[in-house]
């Protein structure tokens, strides 16, 4: 008997073309989502309470690879510490708060930082205040001197020249400018 030769594809070929397609699809929606970090201009802005305080606060941008899990838990304390060579080592910019400083002070999306960080694959920025009086150390955000904020665009409620707006208070900072959580 002879073979009939079918216009129908295979079952096992159709099901794997499908899946390719299926692949190629999942891969071209993968590359679409990865995360974007851009510079954005950071306003800090005191509490009156904090008012003629002095104090400092440090930005440091952040790699999720090797930079983030140390920052999520290293101590804000000791991070604080005279001599600290973690603080020391860091590539930082400070802003200094006291009498005859300004009340708002901010860190432009163009200050050349940004493109150092940007180079070493930074995709958060930690903010890290040194304030009075708040005790004990607590790991990532719930440590009220620390804020850890993603660099994407699309995690933000914001235009891209609107500034990331935190305040800092007593009792420790205060993202003000809504976040994407979607």
């Amino acid at each position: 008997m002879k073979n009939k030769i079918s216009n129908h594809p295979h079952p096992i070929r159709a099901l794997a073309a499908g899946l390719g397609l299926l692949a190629a699809a999942f891969a071209l929606t993968a590359c679409n989502s990865a995360p974007k970090p851009v510079a954005h201009t950071i306003t800090l802005a005191l509490d009156k309470s904090l008012e003629n305080t002095s104090l400092q606060v440090d930005i440091i941008g952040a790699n999720a690879t090797s930079d983030l899990p140390k920052w999520e838990s290293y101590s804000i304390t000791e991070y604080w510490q005279p001599g600290n060579t973690t603080r020391r080592d860091t590539d930082r910019y400070t802003v200094d708060f006291g009498r005859g400083k300004p009340s708002s002070q901010m860190i432009s999306s163009t200050d050349a930082k940004w493109s150092r960080w940007l180079q070493t694959g930074a995709t958060y920025v930690v903010v890290i205040a040194d304030l009075p009086g708040i005790p004990s150390d607590q790991q990532g955000n719930a440590d009220p001197r620390r804020l850890i904020l993603p660099l994407d665009a699309k995690q933000w409620k914001k235009d891209k020249k609107d500034p990331i707006e935190i305040q800092i208070k007593e009792s420790g900072l205060r993202l003000l400018t809504p976040r994407n959580l979607k």
